[in-house]
């Protein structure tokens, strides 16, 4: 997360995926009894309208949490007496709470040193975890992971009279969800988040149905500040750019190189403020760029690694235009209706393309793309031996939909996104919901 504290080593994501894959599927089975035991919810339960707690669970991401904004509104209108609490990893509670959608945050830490000891800490936090859940009494679950065997297990923990999950018949995860919902791969991700919910209307989701992270005015300040200690400001339109991608699938990255190619070409032909942006963990992947395009002095800055959230949102807001992988940061500014210009190659836009009223995309896929999906934990099998999805993106096209996106950003400055949750009801929130933390 942007402006986060350097941490030592963490368990490689790899790991924990196999993990899932297979001490998941032992765990699922092991289950097997006590899902029989219990058998199906009861019909005579709690009407859907009728509910007081309930629990939505998203580890991964929080691109995918800002496409979640819209199935929050279909759980909104499904159990309107319900308090949402949102299940989350600890370096996405920050921004959940900035969404301003959820009534509560629960959050797990599976950060940890490699090895036995920190295997043994992220366990120790799981069971804590499922003492609290049991002991919150959720009466639904709505697990919106993608065909994760320990979200379903979780769900399966919390006691609750009903759980909702994804179904895909080439994944087991036990049938530990009562309710299954198939996930439509012709379908954007959002739309499958709001299928899950219950909320399918057979529309697509429009840029007006994404919540967007709330910007406070003390973010642009401290924003301000920090550029104006570097002799920067932000009085004209400038572009950010996004090398990066998440952790779960680093193989949707456009070349390091095509992205300094083109912040020169965007400062020496356009004569246009360039900033690259990355969390503290993606510095040292941002480094060569801001080497290679030191020449340009102040007009290419580089603030990986030294942005707050909300500092970072304030810059994807008023930015010209955003180029961007596929990432967190693509959705945000999406949301935030910033122009985007989204990246992709081994992941189909079709599931995964930006919302929002200026946002683009490129993809000029051959053959075997796309090789990553949702069923398989997004891990990339490039048949190739390099990413030719990308690399068929040129820096020449890239710039030319760079410069279309900014001089609509120009033109027609973009209004400050509106909050899924009206003001007020936001005001009367806990100022800190759900302080447990595991």
């Amino acid at each position: 997360m942007p402006g986060a504290p350097s941490r030592p080593p963490s368990i490689p994501m790899q790991r924990l995926q196999r993990a899932d894959k297979w001490l998941g599927w032992l765990v699922c089975l092991c289950l097997q009894p006590l899902r029989w035991l219990r058998g199906s919810p009861s019909p005579s339960g709690p009407r859907d309208a009728d509910l007081e707690r309930v629990l939505m669970i998203k580890f991964w991401g929080i691109g995918s949490l800002v496409l979640l904004t819209p199935a929050v509104r279909a759980l909104r209108k499904r159990h309107p007496r319900a308090r949402l609490t949102l299940l989350t990893l600890r370096e996405n509670e920050a921004f959940a709470r900035g969404l301003e959608v959820f009534d509560e945050v629960l959050v797990l830490d599976v950060r940890a040193r490699p090895g036995p000891v920190g295997w043994t800490r992220v366990l120790a936090r799981i069971v804590q975890l499922l003492f609290v859940l049991r002991r919150a009494r959720f009466q639904a679950v709505y697990d919106f992971e993608f065909f994760t065997r320990f979200s379903a297990f979780v769900s399966f923990a919390t006691g609750a009279q009903t759980s909702t999950g994804f179904d895909e018949p080439s994944v087991w995860r036990g049938q530990l969800h009562p309710v299954r919902v198939p996930f439509n791969r012709y379908w954007h991700v959002s739309r499958n988040f709001r299928a899950l919910a219950g909320g399918e209307d057979g529309e697509d989701i429009r840029p007006t149905d994404i919540g967007a992270f709330r910007v406070a005015d003390r973010d642009l300040a401290s924003l301000r500040a920090k550029l104006l200690a570097r002799g920067v400001r932000i009085d004209r339109p400038y572009v950010v750019l996004n090398p990066n991608a998440g952790q779960l699938s680093l193989e949707r990255r456009w070349p390091r190189e095509s992205f300094a190619a083109l912040a020169r070409a965007l400062v020496e032909q356009d004569e246009t403020l360039v900033f690259l942006i990355g969390s503290p963990a993606e510095r040292e992947y941002v480094a060569p760029i801001a080497a290679w395009t030191a020449d340009l002095g102040s007009l290419c800055v580089d603030l990986s690694g030294e942005l707050s959230l909300g500092e970072l949102a304030a810059l994807l807001e008023r930015a010209g235009t955003v180029v961007s992988n596929d990432s967190g940061p693509m959705h945000i500014a999406a949301s935030l209706r910033a122009p985007v210009v989204g990246l992709f190659g081994p992941e189909t836009p079709v599931l995964y393309a930006p919302i929002g009223v200026r946002a683009r995309h490129l993809w000029r896929p051959p053959v075997c793309s796309p090789c990553i999906n949702v069923h398989e934990n997004k891990v990339a099998n490039c048949v190739r031996g390099r990413p030719e999805c990308l690399t068929n993106l040129s820096v020449d096209e890239v710039l030319e939909e760079a410069r279309l996106a900014l001089w609509d950003g120009v033109l027609r400055p973009a209004p400050r996104a509106i909050p899924l949750r009206p003001a007020a009801a936001a005001e009367s929130l806990p100022a800190r919901a759900g302080e447990v933390r595991t």
